[in-house]
């Protein structure tokens, strides 16, 4: 009995020293699983422990599959209360006929408040080195006010609201601002005027002179040593430097390229622009050059205008192009076909075959001679662009 007493309690301390080496063994294995993880996914060795950081949030990195949606930052700039933007008009409301855009002696029709209008900016805008609004960025808006003429001929001006900017890229703004296309004096306006006036006086001044010399004859201008004439010059000349100065110029009109002066009067907030690519059409032939020597825009005698063009047309390549396919356009999209003026050498009908080089004189009439123009050679088969060239 003693010894089934001692074997019971040597068997309890074994049993007991067993269940205190489980726990051990048991956290052991588990350092060495993870320990043997570690090693599995990083080979460097091991670093020292060090402070908690705050993790940098998600990038989208330029491979891989991932499907989550990320957020990009986009840098704002402002541009700065009383910043000039330089602004030409580019498109304005027109008529299906376009002599009815005019009156009969060929001038532009007065402009009216409520007109809808487009201005497009004629130079890029940059703020801290960065362009902000780019050439070509587009300004919706409409006629506000009209101003009367000013008097020495001077003609009226115009303030126009604009609502909204679409840049070149398409992307829209509200836009809340306002422009006019108010032309400030200057030496060269000045001394125009005052050539106007001394003209006009001395025309009264030959007329005085001559209604005098009518009145009193030969004799009478004789007996008086010519103080009657020098009179008649006299007043001949105050009556046409008094109409100089009071006439007033033509009222207000919407031509397009007219340049519009504006300054926003509030921090504007833009993103920088976003450089629209060029589509690269396929129909574009690479071995036509048109070199002009010489490009000059005169009156056609109607109220219209003509872009004459000397150039020298040079087709290397395999295609053969006719002047019936020719056009000269401008910024608004307007095409012109080829036309006649006055000299002889004008060509209207022409043929420039492949391999060959051939000197052209070439005239278009153009509607609106403020805005810039390009050469246009379409494709005969499918009327697509196969060439541009930008003129001066």
């Amino acid at each position: 009995m003693k010894v089934s007493k001692q074997w019971f309690l040597a068997l309890l301390l074994s049993l007991s020293a067993v269940a205190n080496a489980v726990p051990l063994l048991a956290q052991s294995e588990a350092e060495t699983t993870i320990e043997d993880s570690r090693a599995g996914t990083d080979n460097s060795p091991p670093t020292p422990s060090r402070p908690k950081q705050v993790a940098d949030p998600p990038t989208k990195e330029s491979t891989g599959n991932s499907t989550g949606t990320f957020l990009q930052g986009q840098v704002t700039y402002t541009v700065p209360r009383g910043t000039p933007i330089k602004l030409k008009l580019a498109s304005v409301p027109t008529y299906a006929m376009k002599m009815m855009e005019r009156d009969l002696d060929g001038n532009l029709l007065p402009a009216k408040e409520g007109q809808e209008i487009t201005a497009r900016v004629s130079e890029d805008l940059f703020v801290d080195n960065s362009k902000v609004i780019p050439e070509g960025t587009i300004f919706h808006g409409h006629v506000s006010k009209i101003l009367p003429p000013r008097r020495v001929g001077r003609p009226g001006s115009l303030e126009i609201s604009f609502d909204q900017i679409i840049t070149p890229d398409g992307k829209k703004f509200a836009f809340k601002a306002d422009a006019d296309n108010f032309k400030p004096s200057t030496m060269k306006t000045k001394a125009k005027g005052f050539g106007i006036i001394a003209a006009h006086a001395a025309g009264g001044a030959i007329v005085g002179a001559l209604v005098a010399y009518q009145i009193f004859g030969w004799q009478e201008t004789v007996a008086m040593h010519g103080y009657n004439i020098a009179g008649g010059a006299a007043a001949g000349a105050l009556m046409a430097t008094g109409y100089a100065i009071m006439r007033h110029g033509p009222k207000a009109t919407l031509e397009p390229g007219d340049d519009l002066n504006m300054q926003i009067d509030r921090d504007l907030l833009m993103p920088a622009a976003v450089e629209a690519r060029p589509k690269k059409s396929a129909n574009m032939i690479s071995d036509l050059d048109i070199k002009v020597e010489k490009s000059k825009l005169v009156r056609d005698g109607l109220g219209g205008y003509l872009f004459t063009i000397d150039a020298i047309v040079h087709n290397n390549s395999d295609h053969s192009l006719s002047s019936i396919d020719l056009f000269i356009e401008d910024t608004n999209g307007n095409r012109a076909p080829l036309c006649c003026d006055e000299s002889d050498d004008s060509a209207m009908l022409f043929t420039v075959k492949p391999h060959t080089r051939q000197h052209i004189h070439m005239s278009f009439q153009v509607p609106y001679p403020k805005l810039k123009r390009q050469l246009v050679w379409l494709k005969h088969e499918d009327r697509t662009v196969c060439y541009r060239q930008p003129l001066r």
